[in-house]
Parts: C-alpha cells; structure tokens; sequence
C-alpha cells in the first residue's frame, strides 16, 4: 500500500530522482481565490437580475432573457466543474488532464454560442420583431454560422486536445494545436464584427433622421463622430423634440456606444488566450488555463450583463418596438 501510495504522489526523474506529480500549493490557491470571486461576482449580477426582473417571472421570459440566464448558468457549472477538477481530482493523472481540458472546450464553445445568439437576437429585435426568427434570413444565417462554427470547432478542439502531464515536473498541461487555435481567434473575431456591423447598420436610419439631429437636442460629440466614420448627413425632421423623444434619443446613444464598447470587451479576452496559446504552442499549465477561461466566460457575462443593465422586460419590449417603429418611419421618409 506504502509503495502504491508513493508511486501515485510521485514520478521517477532521470535528473532529481522524484517529483510530486499534480499541481502546487500556489497554483491552487491562486484558482481558488479567482473562482470565488467570479462565483461571488456572478452571484451578485444574477441576484440583481432577478430582483430587476422582478413580476415579469411569474409570467414567463421571453428569448432573450433565457439566453441571459443561461449564460450565467453555464458560467457557474463551469466554476464548480473546474474546482472539482483543480482541487478536488488535483489534475494528478493524465486521465484528468484530459478531463479538464474537455471541460474548457465543452463549457467555452456553449458561452460562446449563447453570447453571439443574444447579439443575434437584439439584432433581430431591431430588424424584424414582429416577424418570426425562422422568416428571417439574417436570423437564420447568423444562427447557422455561430452553432456550425463554434460546434465544427469545439469538436476538432475535443479530438486535437493537447494534455500530458510532464515527467519532469509532474504539472499537467492542456491545450490545443494552432490549426485549431487560429479557427476560434479569427471565428470570434469575424462574427462578432459582423453582428455589430449589422446592428448598426440597421440603426442607420436613426442616425441619419432621428431626433437626435434636431439643434434643440444635439448629439453627443461621440454620435457625430460614427456619422462620419459612417459618411452619414444629417437631415433633420424639422419637428420639435418633446421630453419622450428626448429620452428616446440618449437612451438611442447609449445603446449605441455600449454595443460598439462591448464588441471590443468581448473580444478582448479570447484575443489574448488565443496568443498565450499560440505562444505556449498549446501547452499551457492546467491551473492557468482554467483560470484564465474562469476569467473569460466571467468577463463575458458581466459585459453581457452590461449590455442590458437597467433595461426590465416591459423596457426591452417598448424599446425594441420604438426603435424598429422609428427606423421604418425614417426609411420611408
């Protein structure tokens, strides 16, 4: 039992006679202290949501909300999968290297879809609320590019998983090859330009015509600055903004800047664990990759959860309508 006991703590090193095989004191404690604050940070978000929510649960939430929930439910299976894995298997044999190597894949690639479907659906709130999402084609293309794209390469990350653990060190190590890590940096990269090229897009309108070109409410520096990146003249209706349209127009604004801002934000995570991977060829340190994911699907959510702060599901609704309402009205003048 001694020597079974031995042989299971320790590996045998032509150079230091023996190592202790799985992770360290400091990489554990480093997990530890990072997942409790995403679990508390998340905890918080999805407390605030719901007391935001507030009636609108008792009668059910529409699409878009259950994407929302989702993403925090998928994020908390994440942090209690990979505690399990980090210091509760303690990443010793191979067996649970590949384990934790599988449960990154498995839990990113779904993040992944249900955030791009949320930026999916607000643009199609925008477009066409009333229409059904399997009549609209943006919908259904968008819909087909994120689940076959993320699907294709979350099932190639699963069969070209890198995971070993060193005879030198006994630390396992995760990761995947560069033909696989390429795919998901320029993937992300592309739909999430492409959603937010689109939502503006159809907010055109709103730029070119709506209230907020009126000189009795100017925009805001910022707003000016998209209509020439955009090459957009302002017309103005020629009519005077009550106080209702006034609000419409900054809340217009705001929606606006947070989705361009949260493009980049949502990026900016994925862009650097791709390099750490490309640089590390797809062997990075188990701990540090299941932190740093622990990171990215968490940061993901608050940005998600930014997204549509302050906004209840009556809000969303009238929004919504106002602005596809706004944009039909403006297009046909």
């Amino acid at each position: 039992m001694k020597i079974l006991a031995r042989e299971k703590t320790f590996a045998n090193d032509d150079i230091s006679g023996y190592v202790r095989i799985g992770e360290d004191e400091l990489g554990r404690t480093t997990f530890v202290i990072v997942a409790l604050l995403c679990c508390f940070s998340l905890a918080c978000l999805l407390g605030y949501r719901s007391k935001q929510l507030g009636g609108a649960l008792g009668g059910g939430l529409h699409y878009a909300q259950v994407l929302v929930a989702s993403l925090f439910v998928l994020s908390i299976g994440f942090l209690v999968a990979s505690a399990i894995v980090q210091c509760g298997l303690g990443l010793s044999t191979r067996e649970i290297c590949h384990s934790a190597i599988s449960i990154c894949i498995a839990f990113y690639g779904s993040v992944k879809v249900i955030m791009f479907s949320f930026l999916l659906e607000r643009t199609h709130a925008i477009r066409a609320r009333q229409l059904s999402r399997w009549r609209d084609p943006i919908w259904i293309v968008g819909m087909i590019s994120i689940v076959f794209g993320f699907g294709t390469v979350a099932i190639c990350g699963l069969i070209w998983s890198i995971f070993d653990v060193s005879k030198l060190d006994g630390r396992c190590r995760i990761g995947i090859p560069l033909k696989v890590t390429i795919p998901i940096l320029v993937l992300d990269i592309v739909i999430n330009i492409s959603l937010t090229a689109t939502f503006i897009y159809l907010l055109r309108p709103l730029l070119k015509f709506g209230g907020i070109t009126n000189p009795a409410f100017p925009a805001s520096r910022a707003t000016r600055s998209i209509r020439r990146i955009l090459r957009l003249r302002t017309e103005p209706l020629g009519m005077e903004l009550c106080s209702t349209n006034r609000t419409f127009s900054k809340r217009f604004e705001v929606l606006l800047w947070r989705s361009m801002i949260g493009s980049v934000l949502i990026m900016l995570p994925t862009v650097g664990n791709v390099v750490a991977f490309y640089n590390l060829r797809g062997r990075e340190l188990a701990w540090v990759c299941l932190t740093v994911c622990t990171l990215d699907i968490t940061w993901g959510v608050c940005v998600i959860h930014w997204l549509t702060l302050g906004e209840t599901s009556q809000e969303e609704d009238k929004r919504a309508s106002g602005m596809s309402a706004q944009t039909l009205s403006a297009e046909q003048a």
